[in-house]
């Protein structure tokens, strides 16, 4: 199936701009059957700036989503930290920096790009920061628990 774009002058009707095979952002909505529109089963945006937008609000909620996560378990009581808890937290972070980089990369402006890598770097590195000091504090509790004992 090929793609294009024409443009016709509204008072002569003569096309004044054609353009085909365009790259633009396709996505499928969601559909709601109860209602009475159109059902659309695919939809392609080719303005840039629109593309931005889009692309923004839907990693905006998902970047609320998951560093909200992520604070409860920065902040959370000390006692009952499992590894394994900031380990997929850390691979939820991993998968939605890929997303970025393999889909939204070639759609998003060179500055977006680079403040949505930032956010999910911050976002990592204060989880490794976590492990780390939740993993020194098991070695120093073994360290002292183990050390009582002597002849």
């Amino acid at each position: 199936m090929s793609k294009y774009m024409v443009q016709k002058d509204k008072y002569s009707g003569n096309i004044v701009y054609m353009e085909y095979d365009l790259e633009g952002y396709s996505f499928k909505p969601k559909t709601t059957h109860d209602k009475p529109y159109i059902s659309v089963n695919s939809v392609t945006i080719y303005e840039p700036k629109m593309i931005d937008n889009l692309l923004s609000k839907k990693f905006s909620k998902k970047f609320e989503r998951l560093s909200q996560i992520i604070i409860n378990f920065l902040f959370q009581d000390d006692t009952d930290d499992d590894e394994g808890d900031f380990m997929i937290l850390l691979d939820e972070v991993a998968r939605l920096k890929s997303i970025v980089e393999l889909k939204y990369q070639k759609f998003l402006s060179n500055q977006e790009y680079k403040d949505y890598i930032h956010k999910l770097d911050f976002l990592d590195s204060q989880l490794r920061q976590k492990i780390a000091i939740v993993n020194y504090r098991k070695n120093l509790d073994y360290e002292i628990n183990r050390g009582g004992r002597s002849r």
